[in-house]
């Protein structure tokens, strides 16, 4: 019986640790309107956002303006939910699909 309980109460603990699907979407929509805030482009498109280790504290996404205005990276501080931008000409990306 012991047993039984401990096992259900990792199974559980487990469960508790995972972030939902409506978590990430809000921590997606959150990365994304920070980066586009930061980088001043209107109209602008991102890429899928590009995680790190969870030591490093920060994820990255490239922004992108219309016309010929350059990409910009985007590096996303979790802890202080801050977004830095910096041109990044040459560096091409795909656009984040919808739901992601």
């Amino acid at each position: 019986m012991a047993m039984v309980m401990s096992i259900a109460g990792v199974a559980t603990a487990g469960r508790a640790l995972a972030s939902s699907d409506a978590a990430w979407a809000q921590f997606n929509t959150r990365v994304t309107k920070a980066c586009i805030a930061a980088s001043g482009m209107r109209g602008a498109r991102v890429s899928s956002i590009v995680g790190f280790d969870d030591r490093v504290g920060m994820v990255a996404m490239l922004v992108n303006g219309q016309g010929r205005k350059p990409a910009m990276l985007c590096l996303y501080n979790k802890r202080t939910r801050t977004a830095y931008v910096d041109e990044a000409s040459g560096w091409r990306a795909p656009p984040a699909r919808a739901g992601r």
